[in-house]
């Protein structure tokens, strides 16, 4: 729980996170629905808005590095941000976006780094279900361990595209750089699937994490909330040709052909964007307003949840949760996305040392 007690420390706020030992700052304020981070080796990060602007801060002060055109509707627009793992040498950024202009669907684009500005280059990938008023867009970016770029894709309100293997809707996609199907992917050379498929059985997957030691996949997901009541989000072990079971199979089905979840809000706590940081698993809650931190214990292929700790509240809504390139945890609120409370200064984005 956040203490009522702040203090101010140059232009940043302060405050103490009772319990965990946390310190959390506003770095900057002022945005309209952040979505995603990505830090530069300089110390400044990106962050992209909701409405198709990505701007770069530094010293606390957010200036426009690009804008793109997006369909900005419900949850879809600029949503993920990825830098190229060999960045700057490799001058390129990656952001996951809706498009009407063609036809409704969702992109994957690739922007050069060029000065101060970030240059649209090139669509690398196309085609990804899309929906009138932008539900169930996923849109999570995250290059892996391997080098490869995973994609988390909602099967944007149409439930069968999840099982579908025809179809990039509801899954975790694995390209190259380049926009390439993987090496090693699982449904390769499978006539009639898309080799770009990693996992599938995926509702509206938010979140992508490795576990620092085993080089797991971990992801976070949204339940059928307001479809069959309210809850069941989920955070996910991904495993290669995986399948989660949506819409056959809601929470722990405990039926050998789909992955039951870690773990699962039967109450409901949309989840945002998780991360591993400090010895647990940090998930960022919308509707759940927390971030939460869960403390595994067990081995690669056998994790469980022990227990689970409120690290922050507070501050309304939290997507993003990242580790910065200093150490800290970056967390940024989403107030102003139509779902919350607008706050002083929002939507801001915190920093926890």
């Amino acid at each position: 729980m956040v203490s009522r007690r702040r203090v101010l420390v140059g232009l940043l706020g302060l405050s103490l996170v009772r319990g965990q030992g946390l310190r959390v700052e506003e770095v900057v304020g002022g945005l309209e629905v952040p979505w995603a981070l990505a830090f530069f080796p300089d110390g400044s990060f990106l962050v992209s808005e909701r409405p198709g602007r990505i701007r770069r801060v530094r010293g606390g002060k957010a200036t426009v590095y690009a804008e793109l055109p997006v369909y900005h509707q419900g949850e879809s627009g600029l949503l993920g941000l990825a830098p190229h793992p060999h960045f700057p040498q490799e001058p390129y950024l990656y952001a996951y976006r809706t498009v009407a202009e063609g036809g409704l669907r969702n992109q994957v684009v690739r922007l050069r780094h060029q000065g101060e500005k970030g240059i649209l280059e090139r669509v690398i990938l196309d085609g990804i279900p899309a929906r009138a008023h932008g539900l169930h867009s996923g849109g999570r970016l995250a290059f892996g361990p391997d080098g490869m770029l995973y994609v988390t894709t909602g099967e944007a309100y149409e439930r069968e595209l999840a099982q579908d293997l025809s179809s990039l809707g509801g899954k975790i996609l694995r390209i190259t750089p380049e926009g390439k199907p993987a090496p090693g992917n699982p449904f390769l050379d499978r006539p009639g699937t898309r080799p770009e498929v990693y996992s599938y059985g995926h509702r509206n997957p938010q979140g992508l994490a490795w576990h620092p030691g085993t080089g797991e996949l971990f992801s976070s997901e949204h339940g059928p909330s307001g479809e069959l009541g309210f809850g069941h989000d989920e955070v996910n072990v991904i495993v290669p040709g995986g399948n989660y079971g949506w819409p056959r199979v809601v929470g722990r089905g405990n039926d050998p052909r789909y992955r039951d979840p870690l773990y699962f809000w039967p109450e409901g706590f949309p989840p945002g964007n998780l991360a591993f940081w400090r010895g647990g698993l940090y998930v960022a809650g919308l509707r759940g307003q927390a971030l939460l931190r869960l403390s595994l214990e067990g081995e690669r292929g056998n994790w469980r949840v022990v227990r689970v700790d409120t690290a922050l509240s507070g501050y309304g809504r939290l997507r993003e949760v990242q580790v910065g390139p200093d150490g800290a945890l970056y967390v940024t609120t989403s107030n102003r996305d139509g779902r919350g409370q607008v706050r002083p200064n929002d939507d801001k984005v915190l920093r926890l040392r």
